[in-house]
Protein backbone atom coordinates (compact mmCIF):
# COMPACT_ATOMS: atom_id res chain seq x y z
CA UNK A 1 0.00 0.00 0.00
CA UNK A 2 0.96 3.56 -0.16
CA UNK A 3 -0.50 5.29 -3.18
CA UNK A 4 -2.29 8.71 -1.86
CA UNK A 5 -0.61 7.42 1.89
CA UNK A 6 1.80 6.35 3.95
CA UNK A 7 -0.23 3.23 5.06
CA UNK A 8 2.93 1.92 6.66
CA UNK A 9 3.17 5.45 8.80
CA UNK A 10 -0.60 4.07 10.06
CA UNK A 11 0.82 1.02 11.64
CA UNK A 12 4.03 2.68 13.15
CA UNK A 13 1.25 4.63 14.81
CA UNK A 14 -0.43 2.17 16.14
CA UNK A 15 2.55 0.18 17.10
CA UNK A 16 3.59 3.17 18.87
CA UNK A 17 0.44 3.11 20.84
CA UNK A 18 0.68 -0.36 21.82
CA UNK A 19 4.40 0.51 23.26
CA UNK A 20 2.57 3.16 25.58
CA UNK A 21 0.83 0.96 27.51
CA UNK A 22 -1.62 -1.38 26.18
CA UNK A 23 0.77 -4.62 26.42
CA UNK A 24 -0.67 -5.15 29.89
CA UNK A 25 -4.51 -5.47 28.95
CA UNK A 26 -3.66 -7.53 25.47
CA UNK A 27 -2.08 -10.10 27.68
CA UNK A 28 -4.71 -10.13 30.38
CA UNK A 29 -6.98 -10.33 27.04
CA UNK A 30 -5.16 -13.04 25.92
CA UNK A 31 -5.02 -15.27 29.21
CA UNK A 32 -8.53 -14.89 30.16
CA UNK A 33 -9.11 -16.59 26.40
CA UNK A 34 -6.91 -19.13 27.44
CA UNK A 35 -8.25 -19.84 30.38
CA UNK A 36 -11.99 -19.99 29.40
CA UNK A 37 -12.05 -22.88 27.12
CA UNK A 38 -10.00 -24.91 25.01
CA UNK A 39 -7.38 -23.40 22.00
CA UNK A 40 -8.76 -23.84 18.81
CA UNK A 41 -6.28 -24.25 16.36
CA UNK A 42 -7.12 -23.03 12.72
CA UNK A 43 -6.71 -25.26 9.89
CA UNK A 44 -3.81 -24.89 7.42
CA UNK A 45 -5.01 -22.94 3.86
CA UNK A 46 -2.63 -23.75 1.28
CA UNK A 47 -1.59 -21.24 -1.55
CA UNK A 48 -3.52 -21.01 -5.01
CA UNK A 49 -2.97 -23.21 -7.74
CA UNK A 50 -0.10 -22.17 -9.84
CA UNK A 51 -1.39 -20.44 -13.04
CA UNK A 52 -0.51 -20.74 -16.58
CA UNK A 53 2.41 -18.48 -18.50
CA UNK A 54 1.23 -14.90 -19.60
CA UNK A 55 3.06 -13.17 -22.50
CA UNK A 56 3.06 -9.66 -22.19
CA UNK A 57 4.22 -6.72 -24.27
CA UNK A 58 8.08 -6.09 -25.53
CA UNK A 59 8.55 -10.10 -25.39
CA UNK A 60 8.41 -10.57 -21.25
CA UNK A 61 6.78 -13.73 -20.27
CA UNK A 62 4.46 -13.72 -16.59
CA UNK A 63 5.57 -17.02 -15.07
CA UNK A 64 3.16 -17.50 -11.53
CA UNK A 65 5.39 -19.50 -9.26
CA UNK A 66 5.39 -20.84 -5.75
CA UNK A 67 8.02 -20.76 -3.36
CA UNK A 68 7.89 -22.04 0.60
CA UNK A 69 8.12 -19.60 3.79
CA UNK A 70 7.20 -21.21 6.96
CA UNK A 71 4.67 -23.82 7.37
CA UNK A 72 3.13 -22.72 3.97
CA UNK A 73 4.15 -21.21 0.19
CA UNK A 74 4.13 -17.78 -1.19
CA UNK A 75 2.49 -16.94 -4.46
CA UNK A 76 4.88 -15.25 -6.55
CA UNK A 77 5.02 -13.83 -10.19
CA UNK A 78 8.24 -13.83 -12.20
CA UNK A 79 8.79 -10.96 -15.21
CA UNK A 80 10.95 -12.17 -17.40
CA UNK A 81 12.52 -10.33 -20.36
CA UNK A 82 13.81 -11.87 -23.11
CA UNK A 83 17.13 -12.44 -22.92
CA UNK A 84 19.62 -14.56 -20.98
CA UNK A 85 20.59 -14.26 -17.08
CA UNK A 86 18.96 -11.07 -16.52
CA UNK A 87 19.52 -9.25 -12.99
CA UNK A 88 16.56 -9.82 -10.65
CA UNK A 89 14.26 -7.17 -8.46
CA UNK A 90 12.57 -8.91 -5.64
CA UNK A 91 9.30 -6.76 -4.77
CA UNK A 92 7.02 -6.83 -2.33
CA UNK A 93 3.82 -4.32 -1.20
CA UNK A 94 3.30 -2.66 1.83
CA UNK A 95 0.64 -3.52 4.62
CA UNK A 96 -2.04 -5.14 3.77
CA UNK A 97 -1.53 -5.13 -0.13
CA UNK A 98 -1.28 -7.98 -2.59
CA UNK A 99 0.78 -8.49 -5.65
CA UNK A 100 -1.66 -7.71 -8.39
CA UNK A 101 -2.41 -4.32 -7.24
CA UNK A 102 -0.20 -1.40 -8.95
CA UNK A 103 3.00 -3.49 -9.00
CA UNK A 104 2.88 -5.08 -12.11
CA UNK A 105 2.82 -1.78 -13.76
CA UNK A 106 6.35 -1.40 -12.39
CA UNK A 107 7.13 -4.79 -12.84
CA UNK A 108 6.43 -5.06 -16.42
CA UNK A 109 8.70 -1.73 -16.84
CA UNK A 110 11.09 -2.55 -15.54
CA UNK A 111 10.99 -6.27 -17.29
CA UNK A 112 10.76 -4.71 -20.61
CA UNK A 113 14.37 -2.47 -20.01
CA UNK A 114 15.95 -5.95 -19.22
CA UNK A 115 15.43 -6.74 -15.35
CA UNK A 116 13.82 -9.87 -14.19
CA UNK A 117 11.47 -8.85 -11.39
CA UNK A 118 9.29 -11.42 -8.77
CA UNK A 119 6.61 -9.94 -7.09
CA UNK A 120 5.16 -11.97 -4.02
CA UNK A 121 2.18 -12.02 -2.16
CA UNK A 122 2.62 -12.45 1.86
CA UNK A 123 1.57 -15.45 3.62
CA UNK A 124 -2.33 -14.93 4.61
CA UNK A 125 -2.82 -12.61 1.46
CA UNK A 126 -3.50 -12.62 -1.91
CA UNK A 127 -2.74 -16.28 -3.46
CA UNK A 128 -0.33 -17.41 -0.65
CA UNK A 129 -1.03 -19.74 1.65
CA UNK A 130 -1.96 -19.10 5.38
CA UNK A 131 -3.78 -18.84 8.39
CA UNK A 132 -5.64 -16.80 9.52
CA UNK A 133 -6.19 -14.72 6.52
CA UNK A 134 -5.58 -11.24 6.34
CA UNK A 135 -3.14 -11.09 9.42
CA UNK A 136 -0.45 -8.35 8.83
CA UNK A 137 2.39 -9.43 11.27
CA UNK A 138 5.89 -7.77 10.23
CA UNK A 139 8.17 -10.40 11.31
CA UNK A 140 6.36 -12.99 9.10
CA UNK A 141 6.05 -10.49 6.23
CA UNK A 142 10.00 -9.80 7.12
CA UNK A 143 10.70 -13.40 6.86
CA UNK A 144 8.70 -13.55 3.40
CA UNK A 145 10.73 -11.21 2.56
CA UNK A 146 14.13 -13.21 3.14
CA UNK A 147 12.53 -16.17 1.26
CA UNK A 148 11.73 -14.44 -1.23
CA UNK A 149 15.34 -13.23 -1.84
CA UNK A 150 16.62 -16.57 -1.51
CA UNK A 151 14.57 -18.24 -3.99
CA UNK A 152 15.25 -15.04 -6.60
CA UNK A 153 18.63 -15.62 -6.07
CA UNK A 154 18.21 -19.24 -7.45
CA UNK A 155 15.96 -18.71 -9.96
CA UNK A 156 16.85 -20.28 -13.69
CA UNK A 157 17.54 -17.24 -16.28
CA UNK A 158 18.08 -14.68 -13.46
CA UNK A 159 21.52 -13.74 -12.49
CA UNK A 160 21.38 -14.30 -8.59
CA UNK A 161 24.49 -12.70 -7.97
CA UNK A 162 22.88 -9.03 -9.51
CA UNK A 163 19.58 -8.59 -6.89
CA UNK A 164 18.22 -5.41 -5.88
CA UNK A 165 14.84 -4.90 -3.74
CA UNK A 166 11.72 -2.08 -4.49
CA UNK A 167 9.13 -2.27 -1.41
CA UNK A 168 6.23 0.26 -0.57
CA UNK A 169 5.49 1.83 2.49
CA UNK A 170 5.54 -1.18 4.85
CA UNK A 171 7.03 -3.45 2.70
CA UNK A 172 9.75 -1.05 2.03
CA UNK A 173 10.40 -1.08 5.55
CA UNK A 174 10.93 -4.80 5.19
CA UNK A 175 13.16 -4.03 2.00
CA UNK A 176 15.51 -1.90 4.16
CA UNK A 177 15.86 -4.48 7.29
CA UNK A 178 16.62 -7.66 4.61
CA UNK A 179 18.64 -5.15 2.46
CA UNK A 180 20.71 -4.53 5.94
CA UNK A 181 21.07 -8.14 7.31
CA UNK A 182 21.44 -9.95 3.46
CA UNK A 183 25.25 -11.85 3.58
CA UNK A 184 24.78 -12.30 -0.27
CA UNK A 185 25.30 -8.39 -1.12
CA UNK A 186 21.89 -7.11 -2.41
CA UNK A 187 22.94 -4.42 -4.85
CA UNK A 188 20.24 -1.24 -4.32
CA UNK A 189 16.91 -0.98 -3.04
CA UNK A 190 13.96 1.44 -4.05
CA UNK A 191 12.25 2.15 -0.61
CA UNK A 192 9.03 4.06 -2.40
CA UNK A 193 6.81 5.83 0.58
CA UNK A 194 8.63 3.95 2.89
CA UNK A 195 7.93 3.23 6.85
CA UNK A 196 11.65 4.03 7.93
CA UNK A 197 11.23 4.65 11.66
CA UNK A 198 7.84 3.58 13.26
CA UNK A 199 8.35 5.36 16.72
CA UNK A 200 8.86 9.00 15.01
CA UNK A 201 6.34 8.29 12.48
CA UNK A 202 3.56 6.96 15.32
CA UNK A 203 3.16 10.42 16.59
CA UNK A 204 1.37 11.78 13.07
CA UNK A 205 -1.14 8.85 12.63
CA UNK A 206 -3.43 9.35 15.49
CA UNK A 207 -7.47 9.01 14.88
CA UNK A 208 -8.62 9.96 18.38
CA UNK A 209 -9.16 8.12 21.54
CA UNK A 210 -12.48 6.56 20.44
CA UNK A 211 -11.28 5.18 17.72
CA UNK A 212 -8.20 3.67 20.27
CA UNK A 213 -10.68 2.14 21.98
CA UNK A 214 -12.67 0.40 19.25
CA UNK A 215 -9.63 -0.71 17.21
CA UNK A 216 -8.09 -2.12 20.91
CA UNK A 217 -11.84 -3.58 21.98
CA UNK A 218 -11.97 -5.31 18.47
CA UNK A 219 -8.56 -7.02 18.71
CA UNK A 220 -9.01 -8.40 21.66
CA UNK A 221 -12.26 -9.37 20.54
CA UNK A 222 -10.27 -11.33 17.64
CA UNK A 223 -7.81 -12.92 19.77
CA UNK A 224 -10.33 -14.51 22.25
CA UNK A 225 -12.55 -15.32 18.99
CA UNK A 226 -9.64 -17.83 17.76
CA UNK A 227 -8.72 -18.90 21.11
CA UNK A 228 -11.95 -20.18 21.45
CA UNK A 229 -13.84 -20.50 18.51
CA UNK A 230 -11.30 -20.50 15.56
CA UNK A 231 -13.07 -18.15 14.25
CA UNK A 232 -10.69 -14.43 13.11
CA UNK A 233 -12.63 -11.17 13.85
CA UNK A 234 -11.61 -8.86 10.98
CA UNK A 235 -11.79 -4.87 10.44
CA UNK A 236 -10.85 -2.50 7.43
CA UNK A 237 -8.13 -1.51 6.25
CA UNK A 238 -8.58 1.40 4.78
CA UNK A 239 -11.70 3.82 5.61
CA UNK A 240 -12.94 7.51 4.92
CA UNK A 241 -12.63 10.19 6.99
CA UNK A 242 -15.80 9.49 9.39
CA UNK A 243 -15.28 5.47 9.46
CA UNK A 244 -13.11 2.92 10.95
CA UNK A 245 -10.28 1.26 10.61
CA UNK A 246 -6.70 0.48 10.70
CA UNK A 247 -6.29 3.64 8.17
CA UNK A 248 -8.64 6.33 8.41
CA UNK A 249 -8.14 8.22 5.62
CA UNK A 250 -9.75 10.03 2.35
CA UNK A 251 -6.27 10.22 0.10
CA UNK A 252 -5.53 6.51 0.85
CA UNK A 253 -9.42 5.56 0.53
CA UNK A 254 -9.55 7.26 -3.32
CA UNK A 255 -6.37 5.62 -4.45
CA UNK A 256 -7.37 1.78 -3.70
CA UNK A 257 -10.98 2.57 -4.92
CA UNK A 258 -9.01 3.30 -8.26
CA UNK A 259 -6.06 0.94 -7.95
CA UNK A 260 -7.85 -2.39 -7.78
CA UNK A 261 -9.14 -3.67 -10.40
CA UNK A 262 -11.67 -6.34 -10.82
CA UNK A 263 -10.60 -9.86 -10.49
CA UNK A 264 -7.98 -8.84 -7.82
CA UNK A 265 -6.95 -10.89 -4.84
CA UNK A 266 -7.13 -7.23 -2.38
CA UNK A 267 -9.59 -7.36 0.22
CA UNK A 268 -10.38 -4.52 2.40
CA UNK A 269 -9.76 -5.99 5.59
CA UNK A 270 -6.63 -7.15 8.03
CA UNK A 271 -7.45 -9.67 10.92
CA UNK A 272 -8.12 -7.10 13.79
CA UNK A 273 -5.45 -8.81 16.27
CA UNK A 274 -2.76 -7.02 13.79
CA UNK A 275 -2.14 -4.29 15.44
CA UNK A 276 -0.96 -6.19 18.41
CA UNK A 277 1.78 -7.84 16.04
CA UNK A 278 3.96 -4.59 15.73
CA UNK A 279 5.75 -4.55 18.98
CA UNK A 280 9.37 -2.96 18.60
CA UNK A 281 9.39 -3.84 15.16
CA UNK A 282 11.12 -0.96 13.29
CA UNK A 283 13.42 -0.49 10.41
CA UNK A 284 15.28 2.62 11.23
CA UNK A 285 18.57 0.94 13.28
CA UNK A 286 19.20 -1.70 10.83
CA UNK A 287 18.48 1.37 7.90
CA UNK A 288 21.23 3.40 9.24
CA UNK A 289 23.94 0.63 8.38
CA UNK A 290 22.97 0.60 4.53
CA UNK A 291 25.58 0.80 2.29
CA UNK A 292 23.57 0.22 -1.41
CA UNK A 293 22.27 2.91 -3.67
CA UNK A 294 19.08 3.79 -2.08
Amino acid sequence: MGAGHDSGSDAGGVADLYRRGVRGPILLAVSIAIVAGACADLPDIPAAPVGADASLAGGVVRRDLRFPCGETECAAWLFLPPGPRAPVVVMGHGFAGTRDVALPAFALHLAQHGLAVLVFDYRHFGASGGAPRQLVDPARQLADWRAALAFGRGLDGVDGERVALFGTSLGAGHALIAAADDAGGVRAVVAQVPLVDSRQEGDATFYGAGWLARLLLTGWADLASETLFGRTIEMPAIAPAGGFGMIVDDAAWTAFSRLVEPGSTYRNAVAARSPFTFDDWNPAPRAAALRVPL
